[in-house]
């Protein structure tokens, strides 16, 4: 009895020692998975570099900043003597003022974007929320619900197609027919089908009048949602502070080669112009694309997958068909390829 128990014993304490080699062995595998990990999120920025949505424009604009750098070079060693621009470069504070207008203009520029996505994942929870308490009622029928989900669907992929001047390439399920005039706001007439549906389960005393004011409110969000987003895009930032920004950014960046070329030699004077040029004008590009944040470019919000978000959760609510062509097919594309996988 006491040598089966030693044994027990025994294979029990091979076990333990088994099991801390193996997770000592874990956690050593872990720490390379880890460093390369740290490493990828500050060298892939660099390496898919002409993945980000602005390179495209921005490498245009240093190509030609570095031309005019090497003719700036050429030509203040031939005519104008060493210290001609030595001390406009110390006592120009030009550099501070437009670095306090890149940061008004940046930080103007992404309240709006961030706004913009408040609103659409407004739209998303009322969506889901008014599905929810639609499918709660016993006294609706099937097919009405699931017409009611489909103007849910078809609301916002018309308000995106509002929001970018487009026309959805297939009729919206759920509208049947439109008027010229209907068809020239096609959010304002979903959200109009969706209250005179509403109304008429009232009328019938399918749902009772406290039900309808709590239906109310999520339909009501719909065109407050779609106003608000409208007002983001149809009020830019002020035309004279864009030109004074613009103003600033040139003038800068024409003056600095001048005075830079007189303290360093072309081949330490390029890259200080080339990387001044990248911020710089990138950092413009870039507020220029999230102000308007309802577009295509890469910066913008991505209300392909948002609107196909809402059109899987409402079909799982209220049994849409899945397969229903609400707009043409596309690959949904990648909100953040500087993710890992």
């Amino acid at each position: 009895m006491s040598d089966k128990t030693d044994l027990q014993s025994t294979n029990i304490d091979s076990l333990q020692e088994a099991i801390l080699r193996a997770s000592s062995e874990t956690e050593v595998q872990k720490e390379p998975s880890r460093l390369r990990k740290a490493l990828r999120m500050w060298y892939r920025p660099f390496v898919l570099a002409h993945r980000i949505p602005v390179f495209k424009r921005v490498w245009l604009w240093v190509a030609v900043m570095a031309v005019y750098t090497l003719l700036v070079d050429w030509i203040a060693e031939e005519n104008f003597p060493a210290h001609a621009f030595k001390e406009f470069g110390t006592v120009s504070s030009s550099g501070i003022i437009l670095g306090l207008l890149l940061v008004f203009r940046t930080n103007s520029a992404y309240e709006r974007w961030w706004e913009g996505r408040k609103l659409w994942g407004q739209l998303v929870n009322d969506s889901r929320n008014l599905c929810l308490k639609i499918r709660s009622i016993d006294a609706i029928r099937p097919a009405e619900r699931i017409r009611f989900g489909e103007l849910v669907i078809s609301f916002s992929y018309a308000l995106k197609h509002r929001l970018r001047n487009t026309v959805p390439s297939k009729p919206l399920p759920g509208l049947g027919n439109m008027t010229e005039l209907e068809a020239s706001n096609i959010p304002v007439h979903v959200a109009s089908q969706i209250f005179d549906l509403l109304m008429r389960w009232r009328k019938e005393g399918q749902i009772d009048g406290l039900l309808a004011l709590q239906l109310d409110s999520h339909a009501q969000a719909f065109m407050n949602i779609c106003g608000s987003c409208e007002r983001i895009k149809n009020s830019p930032i002020a035309i004279s502070y864009r030109a004074f920004m613009r103003q600033g950014i040139a003038l800068n960046l024409l003056s600095m080669p001048w005075y830079l070329s007189q303290q360093f030699e072309v081949w330490w004077c390029l890259p200080l112009v080339l990387i001044s040029t990248y911020f710089l004008v990138g950092i413009e590009l870039i507020a220029e694309d999230v102000e308007d944040p309802f577009g295509f470019d890469g910066d913008d919000l991505p209300l392909d997958n948002i609107c196909a978000g809402i059109k899987e959760t409402v079909g799982q609510i209220l049994n849409v068909n899945n397969d229903s062509e609400f707009t043409r097919s596309m690959d949904l594309p990648r909100f953040d390829f500087l993710k890992e996988k």
